[in-house]
């Protein structure tokens, strides 16, 4: 079980890097270009928030960093959790390393046109959206310093990501 009291990235990582290796190594829902990455963790609420990629899915977790206000979740079903941005829907899973997390999904499987950068700077970008109330979105930028188009919804954002992005990527 993780340390409730450091942050779990590397924790994650070594997780679903076993996941990978052990169970989704060759499949076809892998994406070749891509490798299990670690974003953005910090804390939330007194739990730990963070994205992952993987070559099969790009997803944010929530771990437990304060057992006193952890949801009480079956593994398998489904928590509507509240974050700045609204309501997600996170599933509850367990394994041995990290013991029961929330995870929500924001791509399976991973779009071919996405690399490693793109994948990661997509999922930096979902969680940096996530934890940003609906109102300040106009008015956010993120770590590459351009701003947030006014007009991108954020149903727009998770559907069309930035496709100007992924061909500057492969130019």
């Amino acid at each position: 079980m993780i340390n409730i009291n450091r942050c779990p990235a590397s924790d994650f990582e070594a997780e679903f890097r076993l996941i990978f290796n052990n169970h989704m190594k060759g499949l076809p829902i892998c994406h070749n270009g891509l490798h299990v990455r670690a974003i953005g963790f910090q804390n939330f609420k007194k739990h730990w928030i963070g994205a992952i990629v993987t070559p099969w899915s790009i997803l944010v977790v929530l771990a437990q960093g304060n057992r006193s206000n952890w949801p009480e979740i079956q593994v398998g079903k489904i928590l509507s959790m509240t974050l700045p941005a609204g309501a997600f829907s996170f599933l509850g899973m367990a394994s041995d390393r990290l013991g029961k997390f929330l995870s929500c999904s924001l791509m399976s499987p991973v779009d071919p046109l996405f690399n490693q950068r793109s994948a990661e700077a997509f999922a930096a970008r979902a969680l940096m959206l996530m934890l940003t109330p609906e109102s300040d979105c106009s008015h956010t930028t993120h770590s590459t310093g351009s701003a947030i188009p006014e007009n991108l919804s954020r149903r727009d954002f998770f559907t069309t990501f930035n496709k100007e992005k992924i061909a500057n990527d492969k130019a």
